[in-house]
């Protein structure tokens, strides 16, 4: 029980961080976007986004970690959920399954989202490069060792750990069938 404790500890301070550093990011970008002037000197570099020499194409990849970091804190919410029914040894309850289900798709959907758009970025920051210095072309080996860093071994984590989420999902499903059929025998 002190595993699910410290697991149940864990995970409030990750999604309690990350929702704190969710409104701080927001509370900058606003301030970046309409009062750069007023921020400290280590974020005004961070102005050069937002003026009109700074091509729109190179925003994919930031949204692309936007968007992986807003889906990671609603799967970490759907694992928050699963905890309470595991700390009352309700291993089989229909909520955990669901939720745990509801974290690995999540899980997936994050690593092929943005390893997708990641990749499109990648194309089009090459193309932007191309355009800007004629004759600078990437090699194909450079192309697929900037394919395979666009993948990343974060997606590739979340994957396995999304993967590994739906059979522990089908292994308490199951198991709650198991329990069910059982209490029907006696």
């Amino acid at each position: 029980m002190t595993t699910i404790r410290l697991l149940k500890n864990l995970i409030n301070i990750l999604f309690w961080g990350m929702i704190v550093f969710s409104v701080l990011s927001f509370i900058l970008f606003i301030m970046l976007l309409f009062f750069p002037e007023s921020l400290p000197r280590i974020f005004q570099p961070f102005g050069m986004f937002f003026n009109g020499n700074f091509p729109w194409q190179l925003w994919i990849v930031q949204f692309s970690n936007i968007l992986g970091f807003l889906l990671f804190i609603v799967s970490i919410y759907y694992l928050k959920k699963c905890i309470n029914p595991l700390e009352e040894q309700r291993f089989y309850s229909d909520e955990v399954i669901v939720n745990l289900k509801k974290t690995g798709r999540l899980f997936i959907i994050i690593t092929i989202v943005t390893t997708l758009l990641r990749i499109i970025g990648l194309f089009v920051f090459n193309d932007l490069t191309n355009n800007m210095m004629v004759g600078s072309k990437l090699g194909t080996w450079a192309m697929l060792s900037s394919i395979a860093s666009a993948i990343g071994y974060v997606n590739f984590f979340l994957l396995i750990i999304g993967l590994f989420l739906l059979v522990f999902s089908t292994v308490f499903n199951n198991g709650k069938l198991l329990k069910e059929e059982n209490d029907l025998t006696i």
